[in-house]
């Protein structure tokens, strides 16, 4: 059975955890940027959670449309784990918060980005 997600909201220091998996802890961590930090069962494969530092900056949109943010952290991995990060925030529930697109600044280079879908509960950011 599917659990629905937890979310914690932090208005002091703006700061939004959401747990996928009330109660479980993850093994592994990854800063997908400054602001993003992705929570994961190592062994399984499965996020466990995310927790979004500056949300009011994540949120914010712009005359455009949503603000997006490079995924820089995940240079910081080998390739066989960016491939594995990159399953965990492409499946759900992750992609049902973060929403992933690449930005391509040329034909050799390809640069994964995101946009922070609003949760579905009221925070007064």
């Amino acid at each position: 059975m599917k659990k629905e997600p937890i979310y914690s909201y932090d208005k002091e220091v703006d700061i939004l955890y959401i747990s996928f998996s009330p109660g479980e802890k993850a093994s592994t961590a990854v800063e997908l940027n400054d602001n993003i930090l992705l929570r994961f069962n190592k062994a399984e494969k499965r996020a466990v959670g995310l927790t979004l530092m500056d949300f009011s900056t994540l949120i914010q949109l712009t005359n455009l449309g949503p603000r997006n943010f490079p995924l820089t952290g995940l240079n910081d991995l080998e390739p066989e784990w960016q491939g594995i990060v990159l399953e965990i925030i492409k499946s759900s529930p992750v992609n049902q918060i973060l929403k992933i697109s690449a930005y391509t600044p040329s034909l050799a280079e390809t640069m994964p980005i995101t946009f922070v879908e609003k949760p579905p509960i009221p925070i007064a950011a």
